[in-house]
């Protein structure tokens, strides 16, 4: 995550799911911002973040009007710093922040220190730049993405985890069931939580990991996200 993305068309479909999840659910959300700097990973020249056609799209406004008003703000420029998220109520007064840069080295105490903020949120999401970790992520780039043993950890944690997944230059919903089954690998069962594909340009996903007596329950909460949503497919 980096701040100039705060309030864009991929920041608004990450509250709308964490807030459904958090009502339907109950229990605290946790957000592990995964923060970089973009003059640190990125080339120069890049314009990430600044997709924002859900502020005057009708499909988009139609999610929840309230959360838009909410982040009207950020779509100034100076306004987007991560402490506006909390201020401007986007999210449950008792949501935990944790905004640690990602460092290129020392990543495990990283880590560990995320893991100690957010052992009272029932809910983690996990918002890397990219997505989960890819082979050709260098040193300069690798903060860009989650491990995928980060996200075990949290699960074994007992956490319900959101993580985001952009699926550029790729089949979306291969790309899609590439993670589950690698995270299904780490886990060492089957994770059967749909995936949420939401259609932005680039294709967004989010793929959920839920304790196994939860999954159900989980499970039933995406799908009622999935049927209220237009631009919103579930991936099974």
């Amino acid at each position: 995550m980096q701040e100039r993305y705060l309030g864009d068309s991929h920041d608004y479909a990450k509250y709308s799911l964490l807030r459904h999840l958090g009502n339907v659910l109950g229990g605290r959300v946790g957000l592990n911002w995964y923060l970089t700097r973009h003059d640190q990973v990125d080339k120069l020249g890049n314009n990430d973040g600044e997709k924002r056609h859900h502020v005057t799209s009708k499909t988009w406004r139609g999610w929840e009007i309230d959360l838009l008003r909410q982040l009207q703000p950020l779509q100034t420029p100076s306004e987007r710093r991560l402490s506006r998220v909390a201020e401007l109520g986007v999210l449950p007064q008792d949501t935990i922040y944790f905004d640690d840069y990602v460092p290129q080295l020392d990543r495990a105490i990283w880590h560990r220190t995320g893991r100690e903020l957010l052992k009272s949120a029932d809910i983690v999401f996990l918002d890397p730049d990219n997505g989960f970790e890819v082979p050709s992520a260098t040193g300069r780039t690798r903060p860009k993405y989650a491990l995928y043993s980060e996200a075990i950890d949290f699960l074994n944690d007992n956490k319900i985890v959101v993580a985001i997944q952009f699926a550029r230059q790729c089949a979306p919903v291969e790309r899609a069931l590439t993670v589950r089954s690698r995270l299904s690998a780490l886990a060492e069962r089957d994770i059967k939580t749909p995936i949420i594909r939401a259609r932005l340009a680039p294709n967004l996903l989010f793929v959920t990991l839920a304790p196994q007596e939860r999954e159900a329950e989980v499970s039933a909460a995406i799908n009622t996200f999935g049927e209220r949503r237009e631009k919103i497919e579930l991936i099974d």
